[in-house]
């Protein structure tokens, strides 16, 4: 049968699919040290967002690949970002449990809107290092801008991360079913959005060109 050839649109979608579901299932492995989260989520991203653009590349070889090349410069990142979030969590743990449980609503809506701020930032920083050769200091810059000036995206982006987990917690007899399933589909749409948003940043108004090799020149 035509549809069973493996030049077949079926088959090449089976792979695809195959392709999403070993991805995440090499970034759950790797995470697991926790300092090797920035490098598991770089590697994650270059192979995904690659597979959006069309391009074909062998997803264990490339996602490997990804994560020894960006291994060093993710991981700092990831490490100042980690101390970040501690603060953050513990003053949630002081504003649920804590001394600061009786602070006005305004201010946990400030800490809320900062701290989803600072995960956004955090998230940007993956595709970006995925994609581009640049500095520490261009990255943080870059993810900043990426965040604040696609606010509405974020959020989505926010909900479509963690509704596989809450829902694989609703439904946990089905769980490692749903969580393949759904942090497939959710990996798709997100490395289709970075997509969207990386090309904006190459074409920007300010002239700045972000070329492939990671070089950021004055157009």
């Amino acid at each position: 049968m035509d549809i069973l050839r493996p030049d077949s649109e079926v088959m090449e979608f089976l792979g695809k699919v195959t392709d999403f579901i070993i991805i995440n299932l090499l970034t759950l492995l790797c995470s697991i040290p926790i300092v090797t989260i920035g490098a598991a989520f770089t590697a994650k991203f270059y192979v995904s967002m690659k597979m959006v653009r069309g391009e074909e590349p062998s997803a264990v070889k490339a996602y490997f690949k990804s994560f020894k090349e960006n291994f060093k410069q993710a991981t700092v990142m990831w490490l100042i970002a980690l101390v970040v979030v501690l603060i953050l969590a513990f003053d949630w743990y002081q504003v649920i449990y804590g001394v600061a449980s009786t602070m006005p609503f305004a201010l946990k809506v400030a800490l809320a809107v900062i701290s989803f701020v600072v995960w956004s930032v955090i998230y940007c920083m993956f595709p970006f290092l995925a994609r581009y050769n640049v500095t520490n200091k261009e990255l943080f810059k870059a993810s900043m801008v990426m965040a604040l000036l696609n606010f509405p995206r974020m959020v989505l982006i926010f909900i479509v991360t963690f509704l596989p987990y809450i829902i694989c917690a609703w439904y946990i007899e089905w769980g490692l079913a749903i969580w393949l399933f759904a942090t497939t589909v959710s990996l798709f749409y997100i490395s289709k959005e970075f997509n969207k948003q990386l090309e904006m940043i190459n074409k920007s108004e300010e002239g700045e060109v972000v070329d492939e090799s990671g070089n950021i020149e004055e157009g």
